[in-house]
């Protein structure tokens, strides 16, 4: 595994490699997302501006400003399962160490640090007299050198994590592409020989990115027949399935159910509706 590796083991124990987000894609990522702070700003002083004397609008532009300053990140990367507008730009996205789901608990505990790290750094680099105007000389040097030593903490790392990222558990690794692979499909045997079928209503429970999960697993070097067990058990609960009277051996099944899945989702994506995660 090379430097910009990083494996995840999922909680069912299966090995995902992803690649770490590089520091240039994750400034240029930041830089983007500064763009359309700056944007919003600017068009909510444009509205206070157009107020005039209006007490009430000018309380809400403030409340807006307060809003996109601290929820910004936050809340787009909440909406976009660890993405913001800079990360979808660049590719990156955010997950969570253990190989668990990303919480809303691990967004914001990463984004709390943003002021230490990112907005303080920021104005004692182009103002620091107003942020240690007050404070003796030494004290002034030491407080710029924690800053700044907060601000190139993922220059320093191996998994390139920030302050943020250290508290809540996370790390930014560049997005998979979804790209579904035609060998496995092709080791699938034919749904006429095994005599498993699945539904359209069975095969929609599922996703891109569970099928991408279900190929490491299929791809992984001679996976344990409990871990093969456990997520045919799972799949078969999770949609339903309907056993066809005869045991089906979990290998067996799961190749069946990642062509059916695969060929599924294709049909769908050809129809314009692309289906990145499962049905809740």
């Amino acid at each position: 595994m090379s430097r910009d590796e990083l494996e995840i083991v999922t909680p069912e124990q299966v090995p995902l490699r992803f690649l770490l987000a590089s520091s240039g894609d994750r400034i240029l990522a930041l830089l983007v997302d500064l763009l359309v702070l700056a944007v919003g700003l600017l068009l909510l002083l444009a509205i206070a501006w157009m107020a005039g004397g209006d007490a009430y609008l000018h309380a809400v532009v403030l409340l807006g400003v307060f809003l996109l300053v601290n929820f910004y990140f936050a809340g787009t990367e909440l909406r976009w399962q660890g993405r913001t507008i800079g990360k979808r730009a660049l590719g990156l996205r955010v997950v969570a160490r253990d190989g668990g789901p990303l919480t809303a608990g691990m967004v914001l505990s990463r984004n709390l640090t943003r002021d230490l790290e990112l907005y303080l750094p920021i104005a004692a680099l182009f103002a620091p007299e107003e942020v240690l105007a007050s404070a003796p000389v030494p004290v002034r040097w030491l407080a710029l050198g924690w800053l700044f030593v907060i601000a190139a903490l993922p220059f320093a790392n191996r998994q390139r994590a920030r302050l943020g990222d250290l508290v809540a558990g996370t790390v930014v690794v560049a997005t998979p592409k979804a790209v579904l692979l035609d060998d496995l499909v092709r080791e699938a045997p034919p749904s006429a020989a095994t005599g498993l079928s699945f539904t359209q209503a069975e095969l929609d429970i599922y996703g891109i990115e569970e099928l991408h999960v279900l190929e490491q697993v299929l791809r992984s070097h001679d996976p344990a027949p409990e871990l093969l067990a456990d997520i045919t058990a799972r799949i078969q609960r999770k949609i339903g399935w309907q056993s066809p009277g005869r045991p089906v051996p979990p290998l067996f099944f799961l190749r069946a159910f990642y062509a059916a899945q695969r060929q599924r989702l294709e049909h769908k994506m050809l129809l314009g509706r692309r289906q990145a995660r499962k049905v809740r």
